[in-house]
């Protein structure tokens, strides 16, 4: 993903504790045809500003990033997922790992140049965007799992209850969720609840 002219420029946020090469790295993205919509010298107030101006992707570059940049980064991945760009001295692999589990989609070792910042953000980008897709999938699996193990539950639990084949079941818990106007995973959820609590037959729902 790269900006092309014509086209949305990409808006870029660089977190930056040296004036002067954070000067030359906006600089050069500008003539790249990013949009840099904020250049900070540290790290304080990072969610908020994340929060507030929603880049498409953060470029950070500080001498000792500490514990508290890693927690913003956290929450930022998981209320709202942003391509983040670490450049680091640091090659302690553990605090390279918590960094990417921390959301950081591409963790460089050494200071960011002006000349090598545009092809790193077009690779994280892109990581970014595949991760994205993968998570989404891995979402959509775990939550169809859940659905099929509520529905199977739920049968055999009317199964046990009226003593009924599991094609009856079936049957009766479809026809739960059309009366009751659900999915039939919200039926089966339903189902389990009422036969927890009271042994109720459930087509009183």
């Amino acid at each position: 993903m790269t900006a092309v002219k014509g086209s949305k420029s990409i808006r870029v946020m660089l977190v930056d504790d040296v004036p002067q090469r954070s000067a030359r790295v906006e600089e050069k993205l500008i003539a790249e045809g990013f949009e840099v919509i904020a250049r900070l010298a540290s790290a304080a107030g990072l969610l908020f500003q994340i929060e507030q101006q929603r880049p498409d992707v953060v470029l950070i570059d500080l001498s000792s990033p500490g514990r508290d940049v890693l927690d913003s980064l956290s929450v930022i991945n998981s209320h709202n997922p942003t391509p983040v760009v670490m450049f680091c001295e640091e090659q302690d692999q553990r605090f390279i790992e918590e960094a990417v589990d921390a959301g950081v989609t591409a963790y460089m070792v050494g200071g960011v140049h002006p000349d090598r910042v545009k092809p790193v953000i077009d690779v994280a980008m892109a990581q970014f965007k595949s991760f994205q897709a993968l998570r989404q999938a891995l979402d959509s699996t775990r939550e169809q799992l859940e659905s099929l193990s509520l529905i199977d539950t739920a049968k055999r639990r009317l199964m046990g209850e009226h003593n009924i084949s599991e094609e009856a079941a079936h049957k009766m818990l479809r026809t739960l969720s059309m009366d009751t106007n659900q999915s039939l995973p919200q039926a089966a959820k339903a189902v389990i609840r009422i036969l927890n609590q009271n042994h109720k037959d459930p087509r009183r729902l």
